[in-house]
């Protein structure tokens, strides 16, 4: 998040959006389509909240961009307006509507002129080197650190990229208090033994069908993950899931691999991720958005886990039959009941 309010301090996420723009150009979808590439390449290599917060104000500049750019547009249907309806105005009115005709080309030409700059600015290379060899809290420091201007240059006075008093004015402090929610939460989970509450809770689908256990499972890690983090939701659920496949005599694995792909499906609330804090703290979206925006990925995410886990799991995991050991210990508690 640093580096981020740092690449918006030096107008560099502008650049980046200005790039993006002049290889998607500016309708949205393909826009989005950008952003979303470039967002995914980057998390390849970094985390997910380095990507977002390095994302986050080029997405915002690509937005202002395009309002921009749809604002010119009106201006430019409005002065087209005009010089139509001038060309019906009788003979003794030519003189005025030469006048307006001749600010209109004024107008478009300056237009034309911005839109020559900007495409000089999109075919400015910016090389962005990106090294996991470092930690995270020097990758931070950095801008604190480096200064903004060449120091071999003349009269050159140490200045860093910014200065600490800026960041702690526009830093979103909120998202590092709506993350320690969520890990106070877990750690009252793990205090309150609410392990043994929920296994003790899901025992009426013992006797069920498979695919109704994993169902169930699935959408548990789904709606679970929304209110504490995927460390803590997986830490919390998976002694829970492997309690209840021992009890159905099926594998461990049918149960805590799909809710493991679940406890990724973390859309909707803030509290879930930081690359979702982060996005609630710019204050472009509200909850409610998120919330919309989140529960049909949601719901098709937990009908793809669900499709994947009741057909090609087992086979490429074998894990169609429980493990010898585990088909001995259920044996022998058996023979001991009967």
């Amino acid at each position: 998040m640093i580096m981020a309010y740092t690449m918006e301090h030096i107008q560099l996420h502008r650049r980046l959006a200005l790039l993006v723009l002049s290889f998607v150009g500016s309708s949205t979808k393909w826009s989005m389509a950008g952003l979303m590439g470039v967002t995914a390449f980057l998390s390849m290599w970094i985390n997910n909240s380095a990507s977002a917060s390095i994302m986050m104000p080029a997405a915002i500049a690509i937005i202002d961009e395009v309002e921009n750019y749809q604002k010119q547009m009106q201006q430019q249907e409005q002065a087209s307006e005009i010089e139509r309806q001038s060309r019906n105005i009788a003979t003794v009115d030519k003189a005025v509507a030469l006048d307006v005709e001749t600010i209109n080309a004024e107008k478009k030409t300056e237009q034309l002129s911005s839109h020559d700059s900007v495409s000089i600015n999109c075919s400015e290379l910016m090389i962005v080197y990106v090294t996991d060899g470092t930690t995270a809290i020097l990758i931070g420091s950095l801008p604190l650190i480096l200064p903004d201007q060449n120091p071999f240059q003349k009269n050159w006075k140490y200045k860093p990229i910014i200065q600490w008093n800026q960041l702690s004015k526009s830093f979103p402090w909120g998202v590092f208090m709506l993350q320690g929610a969520g890990l106070a939460i877990a750690d009252g989970f793990k205090a309150s033994d609410l392990s043994t509450t929920i296994a003790s809770s899901l025992q009426f689908i013992v006797g069920a069908p498979k695919t109704l256990v994993i169902f169930v499972a699935i959408v548990i890690g789904a709606v679970f993950t929304e209110f504490t983090s995927n460390i803590a939701c997986a830490s919390i659920l998976f002694p829970v899931f492997d309690s209840i496949a021992r009890t159905a005599n099926i594998h461990a694995a049918y149960l805590i691999m799909p809710s493991c792909m679940a406890a990724s499906l973390s859309f909707m609330l803030p509290i879930a991720t930081p690359p979702n804090a982060m996005i609630f703290s710019s204050g472009h979206v509200k909850i409610m958005d998120m919330i919309k925006a989140g529960i049909g990925i949601k719901i098709i995410g937990i009908l793809v886990i669900l499709l994947a886990s009741t057909t090609f799991l087992g086979p490429i995991f074998h894990v169609n039959q429980l493990p010898s050991v585990v088909n001995a210990v259920t044996m022998m508690t058996n023979n001991t009941i009967g």
